[in-house]
């Protein structure tokens, strides 16, 4: 089995735009290559204002503008694209940049858990989406829960 490929040495490698880096890796290095996670890195770069707009105009130009047609064909293809993306000629550093974490969705969901006690979990995540915190308080007054 292959060592973990370390995140940083492939950020490296793509800001460096070492395009055939990925044609050199063997079959169990290659699945390790997370695509959507290296997308999500190489958008975000230390820096000025100016630099990190050019990353995220880079990225979203060059590799997520086609990234539905060629994902899954044409992995070699993802690479290069990453590597034009990233090209700086200098190892940059790219912080990650988590999801959104919506704060109140959780009690959302337990209040409409207790208005609707016969609804599924799934149906309550979608309804806890459609309404904000405000309109549920709202319902909650009206039905005198």
């Amino acid at each position: 089995m292959a060592q973990k490929l370390p995140v940083k040495d492939v950020l490296a490698a793509l800001d460096m735009n070492a395009k055939n880096i990925y044609n050199e890796l063997d079959d169990s290095e290659k699945k390790q290559v997370a695509f959507w996670l290296l997308n999500r890195y190489m958008a975000s770069v230390q820096g000025n204002r100016e630099k990190q707009e050019l990353a995220v105009f880079k990225t979203n130009e060059y590799y997520n503008k086609n990234y539905n047609e060629i994902q899954s064909k044409h992995k070699n293809l993802l690479w290069q694209l990453l590597c034009i993306s990233g090209n700086t000629g200098k190892i940059e550093y790219h912080p990650w940049i988590g999801f959104k974490k919506k704060g109140s969705s959780n009690n959302n969901i337990k209040t409409l858990e207790k208005l609707y006690p016969n609804m599924k979990q799934d149906e309550l995540e979608l309804l806890a989406t459609m309404y904000t915190t405000k309109e549920i308080k709202e319902i909650v007054e009206q039905t005198n829960i």
